[in-house]
């Protein structure tokens, strides 16, 4: 059974995060899926069970779980499928667990679209800005707060909960150098609403720096996280209004990534390139 490894969200090779496509997944089993993605290694490897002239079927796992959404892994099944020439057309609908997700084709770089919610910040009680999340990021609370001036707008920006298909906890950050010294303590995100940590702070107007941690589901820090980017769109357009701008990922990694983010109140474009790395047949299926 062959396999496409690309890298999404960048257009160099070795850059980005690196994705594991399985085009033709349709006679696996969960079980046999899950274990290829274990293989892999990978923060996420997709497996597509049907294409038709408007889209696919895909699901996404984890080394540990299936996911319904993911981002990195949405802009990179759909340009595998349109290299191999599985799917055509600059319009498509991936069809997953958390249901139908428009992507589409603009030149060299692909966005898909996601309505979504973002909660209240959360300043008090036990998960307010405070001992759980600041240990849970290895950060001290006063690191938890971010002027909205830095990305051109007025007032403060607390931790919440957001998602565009996934619930993600979004922690805004005082500067660069917090977030260079933000590192994840598995025992205390696990008290943590959301999957993981999404820690970003400004860097000037439309720019922005961000990390991701997510230790539960095998991932202890993500070079690109797409679904999360969307979910940072869907909390800055509630909280400032309509807002575009760039994310930049995985520095402190070694896989610079740049996620493209167009977003206004319930609604999120993300965009990015993708360039293949390697193909590769499976010889042995679990």
């Amino acid at each position: 059974m062959r396999f496409l490894q690309l890298d999404v969200f960048t257009d160099t090779p070795y850059l980005g995060n690196p994705l594991a496509v399985f085009p033709e997944a349709d006679g696996l089993s969960t079980e046999q899926m899950q274990t290829i993605a274990k293989e892999m290694n990978l923060s996420e490897t997709t497996f597509v069970t049907s294409a038709d002239a408007g889209g696919y079927d895909v699901r996404i796992f984890t080394p540990s779980e299936e996911l319904p959404f993911a981002g990195h892994p949405t802009i990179g099944t759909c340009w595998a499928m349109r290299h191999l020439g599985m799917v055509a057309g600059n319009r498509l609908i991936q069809r997953s667990r958390a249901g139908e997700t428009p992507v589409e084709v603009d030149g060299e770089r692909l966005w898909f679209e996601r309505t979504g919610t973002a909660r209240a910040d959360l300043r008090d009680g036990d998960l307010g800005v405070g001992a759980t999340i600041a240990g849970a990021v290895g950060l001290r609370e006063d690191d938890l707060i971010l002027e909205a001036r830095e990305i051109g707008r007025h007032g403060q920006l607390y931790p919440a909960v957001s998602s565009a298909g996934l619930d993600q906890l979004i922690v805004p950050v005082r500067n660069l150098a917090a977030l260079g010294a933000a590192s994840p303590n598995v025992e205390h995100m696990r008290a943590l609403p959301g999957m993981g940590a999404y820690c970003f702070t400004a860097v000037g107007a439309g720019t922005i720096r961000a990390r991701g941690f997510f230790p539960e589901v095998n991932v202890p820090e993500n070079p690109a996280t797409g679904s999360a980017a969307a979910s940072l769109g869907i909390y800055l357009a509630d909280r400032l209004g309509p807002i575009e701008f760039e994310v930049i990922q995985g520095v402190e990694m070694g896989r610079e990534s740049h996620i493209h983010v167009v977003a206004e109140a319930g609604r999120v474009r993300v965009g990015g390139g993708c360039v293949l790395v390697f193909e590769g047949e499976i010889s042995a299926l679990p």
